[in-house]
C-alpha cells in the first residue's frame, strides 16, 4: 500500500487532471483507492463525486477538513475515520466501488487557527506535536490496512494540511510541464522539502504533462531530461517516468461537467486510456523497486 502525493509549487501543470485520471485508473485496474482532496478549490472532489456531492459533503462536514479538525480531538480514535469517507465515486458508469474520495472544504483555510487553539491545551509544544504524531501515525496505519494506493491532490503550496500529509505519505509525483518555469518551480519544491527537513518522504518521479509535440521546448525538456547524465537544471529533477501525458482536447473534455462516461476507455478514449495504465504500470514498478 502507498500514499502518494501530487505535489509542485507551481500552479497550471495538471495535478488535480492526472490526480483523478490516475486514481480511476487504478481503480479500472482493479486496485482500492482513496482520493484525498486537500487543495481548497475542491476540484478533484467535484471532478469524483460532482457539484452536488461537494455540497452535500460540505453540509455534513465530511470533508478533509473537518478529519483534520477531529483529529485535534483528544478522544480522537481510529474508528472515527471511515465516516469521512465517500464511497463509491466517480461519474464512470454508476461510480466506481473501490474508488473512495475525502473531499476538501472551502474551510481548509481555518484549520491553521484550529491548530492553535488545540495547542492551548497542552504543557509544552513538544508534548503537543508528540500527540499529533501520534494521531497521524493512527491514520496512516487506518489507510495502509483499508487501501491498495491514496492519491492526494494538493495544492500549489505546502500548505498546513499537505504538510500534515507529508508526515505520513511514502512518496510524491511531481507533475510538471516541460518548460523552463516549470521546472524551476520542480526544483524549488524540492530546495523547499531540504530546507524544511522534510526527509522520510520520497520523490518518485516527475511526470511530464500538457505535452505539446509541436513546442520546441517541450521536446528540447524531455529529451534532455530523458538522457543518462541529464545537463542542468534537469539534473535536479526526480528522474522523470517514460510515460508522457500529453496536452489532449480528450484529456480536457474527461474534466467538463454533465458527461457520465459507460467505461474508463471511453472516458479518456483508448490512445489515453493506454497511456495512464502505462503511467500506473510504471509508478507500481518504482514502489515495489524502492520498497
Amino acid at each position: 500500500m502507498s500514499i502518494l502525493l501530487m505535489l509542485n509549487l507551481k500552479g497550471g501543470v495538471a495535478k488535480t487532471t492526472n490526480a483523478v485520471a490516475i486514481s480511476e485508473c487504478l481503480a479500472y485496474m482493479g486496485h482500492k483507492v482513496l482520493v484525498i482532496d486537500a487543495d481548497h478549490q475542491c476540484l478533484a472532489s467535484e471532478l469524483l463525486l460532482g457539484e452536488d456531492g461537494v455540497l452535500r459533503s460540505e453540509r455534513r462536514k465530511q470533508t478533509f477538513h473537518d478529519l483534520l479538525a477531529a483529529m485535534l480531538d483528544d478522544e480522537f480514535e481510529e474508528q472515527r475515520i471511515p465516516p469521512f469517507i465517500i464511497e463509491n465515486a466517480s461519474n464512470i458508469g454508476e461510480g466506481y466501488a473501490n474508488l473512495h474520495v475525502i473531499p476538501c472544504s472551502i474551510r481548509i483555510d481555518d484549520f491553521q487557527s484550529n491548530m492553535a487553539r488545540a495547542r492551548r491545551g497542552y504543557n509544552t509544544i513538544d508534548e503537543y506535536h508528540k500527540e499529533l504524531r501520534r494521531k497521524r501515525a493512527m491514520l496512516q496505519r487506518y489507510l495502509q490496512t483499508a487501501y491498495d494506493y491514496v492519491i492526494v491532490d494538493c495544492p500549489p503550496s505546502l500548505a498546513l494540511q499537505v504538510r500534515q500529509v507529508l508526515g505520513i505519505g511514502d512518496a510524491f509525483i511531481v507533475p510538471c510541464i516541460p518548460d523552463r518555469l516549470s521546472i524551476r518551480g520542480s526544483a524549488w519544491l524540492l530546495e523547499r522539502l531540504r530546507r524544511g527537513n522534510v526527509t522520510r518522504i520520497r520523490a518518485l518521479g516527475t511526470l511530464w504533462s500538457l505535452y505539446r509535440q509541436q513546442a520546441k521546448i517541450h521536446r528540447f525538456c524531455v529529451e534532455e531530461a530523458g538522457k543518462e547524465n541529464p545537463p542542468a537544471p534537469f539534473d535536479e529533477l526526480p528522474r522523470p517516468f517514460k510515460t508522457v501525458i500529453p496536452n489532449a482536447s480528450r484529456i480536457a473534455e474527461a474534466t467538463e461537467p454533465g458527461i457520465n462516461p459507460s467505461s474508463f476507455v471511453a472516458k479518456y478514449s483508448a490512445p489515453f486510456a493506454h497511456l495512464y495504465q502505462d503511467l500506473c504500470g510504471e509508478i507500481a514498478s518504482r514502489l515495489r523497486k524502492d520498497a
